[in-house]
């Protein structure tokens, strides 16, 4: 496995431990997500080549083979987005058409942004492996105004994962002798109201409807001390995918981190319907189904819902 893969797999496994609350400069936190789509379709790499007439740097292409551009720890808007293949041609174009890459400074690819600026492959350097390549720049002004990261996409990839997609190259910057570091007094007092806490374990219970075209009923309980406590109890669904809706919105409360999601499913012991007339029938299910599903945090949740018992799938 090449070195990239192994950085994003690194990362798919913290994502997928439930570790998605993050914390950023000047106390930006909140819980963060991610994207990461399909491999860069070959005849797109191919038009590429063609426009520029130069090959990608190959840390930076083998990104590309994996995953065509990713959006990674995004707090709303923000985050350390990586655009797909065909947008950085677009981008490209357009931002030579428009001065943002200066004609006395056009050695630049825009690959994705991060924190108010451009992410940029300076095309001189990247023609050779071993002179960085990574730049970045303000969303404002030209290229001719630009700052060095100082490593190749590997490099830059790896740290600004460890960094939570924070600017992890202007982290020596700052000096206490001539910059204040400071926290906004807006943030600070929306922060202060959201609830740290975190949730060990957490029991979803889903109860089957005795008529068949009755509603389901979910039930949340929490742990303390191994004793299963109920949080709370809803009612009234008729599908599972309104069960999915709410059962993503209540795990997703701001503050609320699980490192395990059980998700138990009973079919009830009697159902009942209707014959031709319309008259109730009830019968007694023989074997009431029921599964048990753990999920290790809220991401694994989240990639792999809950599926209806087997004859429910229209549920």
């Amino acid at each position: 496995m090449n070195q990239i893969a192994v950085v994003l797999d690194g990362l798919k496994q913290k994502i997928s431990h439930g570790s998605t609350f993050i914390q950023r400069s000047y106390n930006s936190i909140g819980q963060g997500t991610f994207h990461l789509p399909k491999p860069v379709k070959p005849e797109t790499l191919q038009a590429f080549q063609t426009e520029f007439k130069q090959p990608l740097p190959s840390e930076y292409q083998t990104f590309l083979e994996l995953h065509d551009g990713a959006k990674l720890f995004m707090l709303g808007d923000e985050g350390l987005v990586l655009y797909p293949l065909e947008e950085v041609i677009e981008k490209t174009i357009e931002a030579k058409e428009d001065g943002l890459i200066d004609e006395d400074y056009d050695h630049y690819w825009i690959i994705g942004e991060v924190n108010e600026g451009y992410l940029l492959i300076h095309t001189n350097h990247a023609k050779t492996e071993d002179t960085p390549y990574m730049y970045w720049k303000y969303h404002e002004g030209s290229t001719e105004d630009t700052d060095a990261i100082g490593q190749n996409f590997g490099t830059f990839l790896e740290r600004s994962i460890i960094a939570q997609g924070d600017m992890y190259w202007e982290f020596n910057i700052f000096d206490v002798r001539e910059d204040d570091y400071y926290v906004e007094e807006e943030t600070e007092h929306e922060q202060a109201g959201v609830p740290i806490a975190s949730e060990e374990r957490v029991r979803i219970e889903i109860e089957y409807p005795i008529y068949r075209r009755g509603g389901f009923t979910v039930a949340f309980y929490t742990y303390d001390k191994d004793k299963a406590q109920l949080w709370s109890k809803s009612n009234g669904f008729d599908n599972f995918k309104q069960i999915h809706r709410y059962l993503l919105g209540k795990l997703d409360e701001p503050g609320y981190y699980y490192s395990e999601i059980i998700v138990f499913q009973k079919e009830a012991p009697i159902w009942q319907n209707e014959d031709a007339s319309g008259e109730q029938i009830a019968k007694r299910v023989e074997h009431p189904q029921t599964q048990i599903i753990q999920y290790d945090g809220y991401q694994a949740f989240v990639n792999d819902l809950p599926r209806p018992l087997p004859g429910w799938e229209k549920a």
